[in-house]
């Protein structure tokens, strides 16, 4: 499998300061939840509580082990999870969660799963970031420990930016650093996850363009069955798509419709005739959003609620 390559790699120190600013505003943005709004719904099937508990667990049980286990990683266990593989297993997390668990138990969950990655490489120096380590996710692998801190990173920022949308937040942007090291990363995975077949038969040059002062220009050069991705724009490209940065986001996480996105403006496409084979090469795959538990949280709060009113009547 090609190796992920970063775009632009940074310091471990410039990399674990990114990720404690960009978990303080995750803070800044939960915080501004009321008691009464933490009920509110993250999009079909989950609810906000639903945020923090879910990277509690994606932290807890695929970054730190990664990072502990480094190479000692049995054969038996060195398998990629399909996307339906990680969908089931984020149902199977969410039916073993207490029914009664609060929003502010998943906050501390969560705040647990972060002090667990800073005890998982506070003894790592600058070299040790290149220490192989196993992540079981769609278009991992093997890859190094620098790999797996901006996969926390990205993963984190992914869900900031869902759960702003879902609470209609127009303030507490991730700052602009934050969002174009978060999209860098995205992009990379463009070159890991491309269709080598469809690879093979083309010679494509696109422009990724994200609008607005947090976003940024990449470059995909498709030649040869191989994918080399630049930050920045190209003379002559055979493709440009421009699009901002929360665009990008709902139409891989399933909010909006990509066909939608493109007819009503929000994405802009120079050289039309070549999108379908950008397409091909490069077919949408989620971001990571919110599938459907087997029980919503609804349920689980009108289970709470028959159980603190058995209580109370008792």
């Amino acid at each position: 499998m090609t190796p992920f390559t970063l775009l632009a790699p940074t310091t471990r120190a410039a990399l674990l300061a990114d990720l404690e600013e960009l978990w303080q505003r995750v803070d800044e943005v939960v915080g501004t939840l009321g008691p009464d709004d933490w009920s509110g719904k993250h999009g079909q099937h989950w609810g906000f509580p639903d945020v923090p508990y879910h990277l509690a667990y994606f932290d807890l049980e695929v970054i730190v082990p990664a990072i502990k286990r480094g190479l000692n990683v049995p054969t038996g266990e060195q398998f990629l999870r399909t996307e339906a593989e990680q969908d089931a297993w984020n149902e199977i997390k969410f039916t073993q969660r207490p029914t009664a668990t609060t929003p502010e138990q998943c906050l501390e969950q969560m705040w647990a799963s972060r002090q667990a990655i800073r005890n998982a490489v506070a003894d790592l120096g600058e070299a040790d970031l290149e220490r192989p380590v196993f992540l079981p996710l769609v278009g991992l692998g093997w890859v190094s420990v620098r790999v797996a801190l901006e996969t926390c990173y990205s993963h984190t920022w992914n869900h900031l930016m869902q759960l702003r949308f879902w609470m209609k937040c127009t303030t507490l942007m991730p700052g602009p650093a934050q969002t174009q090291r978060a999209l860098s990363y995205f992009l990379a995975s463009f070159a890991r996850n491309m269709n080598r077949e469809q690879a093979a038969q083309t010679h494509l040059t696109a422009v990724m363009e994200f609008s607005g002062l947090d976003g940024g220009v990449w470059t995909l050069h498709v030649a040869r069955g191989s994918c080399h991705i630049i930050e920045g724009g190209a003379a002559r490209a055979d493709l440009v798509i421009v699009q901002s940065p929360e665009t990008f986001v709902k139409t891989r996480t399933g909010i909006e419709n990509p066909t939608l996105a493109l007819w009503t403006g929000k994405i802009k496409v120079q050289g039309l005739r070549n999108l379908a084979t950008f397409e091909k090469l490069f077919p949408i795959t989620s971001l990571d959003f919110a599938p459907a538990p087997r029980e919503t949280w609804d349920g689980r709060m009108a289970n709470r609620a028959e159980m603190l009113a058995q209580t109370n009547a008792a």
